[in-house]
Order: C-alpha cells, then structure tokens, then sequence
C-alpha cells in the first residue's frame, strides 16, 4: 500500500549485484562488454515515413538519371594489334590471326602423333577436324575424337575436304549424310 508521501522502488543500477544482472544479461545477448554501448536497437529504424518515401523517390530518379549519362570507357588497347601481311606457302609452327582489336586466334596443326593430339587436346578451345571426303574416317580421328574426351572435350567441328571429287551430286550427298552421322555418333 503506497502513499503519497513514499517513493517507488527502484532497481539498483550499480554495485556488485546490478553488475552480475548486466553481465548475465549481455551473455544471454551474446555481446561482450566492450559491444554494449555500441549496442542501440533503434539506430537503423525509419524515424519518418514521409522522410523515407522522398529517399526512395530520390534513389529512384537517380538510378533513371545514372541511364541517361552513361560513361563511355576507353577500350584502346595497351598495345596496337600487329599487322599481318604474310602469304603462307608453308606452316612451320603455330600461326597467329588477329580478329579484333583484342582477340587473336591461334591456328596449330597437329600432325598423327599422339603426343602432340594429347596436347593439344588438353590445350585447344575449338578443333576444326580436317576430314577426307573422298576416303572417310581414319584411324587417327578416332583416337584423337577419344583423347579429347578423357581431356575436357573442347569444341569439334567437322571440315570435309576434297569433295570437288564427286562427280554426281547425289553421291555428294549421301556421302555428306553419312559422314555427318558418323561424326555425330562419336563426338
């Protein structure tokens, strides 16, 4: 029964007991006691809500107006593309092509040696497999079809040579039809 005259009880905010009840209390909280005067549960909370929609609608118009002035970045390269003006009789080596500003192609051949099929297996982004119209498959392009397997399998196209050697079309055809099959089957 409380009157007037008597003050309410108040929980004691310092000494030994009250420091226990605060470390107790930030233990449960998971926060040292460095963290708690850091700690506000209210710093990041909308203190207003026509403050919040202007800030939205201003984010808003300046992502629209970021559309409209667009930076243009210089893609100069560091270093010019050379300049290519060789007629090759003769490969000896990897030959270089340049298709743009910043992309070159390298162009190796390789020969029937499983070494060099097994590098460049591992090495190639694309292989453009030169095959004989005229004879079919060989035996190389099988086991080269089987290295790139077992190394990543890059790209494979099929480039038929030699098929101004048909003298009907309808040969030329079918033996197109076949081929196409058969290198389909495989890769």
């Amino acid at each position: 029964m409380e009157t007037k005259d008597q003050k309410k009880h108040r929980k004691k905010s310092s000494g030994p007991k009250a420091e226990k009840k605060r470390k107790r209390h930030l233990q449960d909280l998971q926060l040292g006691d460095k963290d708690a005067g850091k700690r506000n549960c209210k710093a990041f909370a909308v203190q207003s809500a026509v403050w919040m929609a202007r800030s939205c609608h201003r984010y808003s118009q300046d992502l629209k107006t970021k559309k409209y002035h667009i930076p243009v970045v210089d893609q100069t390269p560091l270093e010019p593309p050379p300049i290519v003006a060789v007629k090759l009789t003769e490969i000896r080596g990897p030959v270089t092509i340049v298709s743009g500003k910043k992309r070159r192609l390298a162009i190796i051949e390789c020969g029937c040696d499983i070494n060099m099929m097994v590098d460049l297996a591992k090495a190639a982004d694309l292989v453009l497999m030169l095959i004989d119209a005229s004879f079919g498959f060989e035996m190389e392009t099988f086991e080269f079809l089987n290295i790139c397997q077992v190394h990543g399998f890059p790209k494979i196209m099929g480039v038929l040579t030699y098929l101004n050697s048909f003298k009907h079309n309808k040969q030329l055809k079918k033996t197109k039809k076949r081929l196409k099959h058969s290198f389909w089957t495989e890769v």
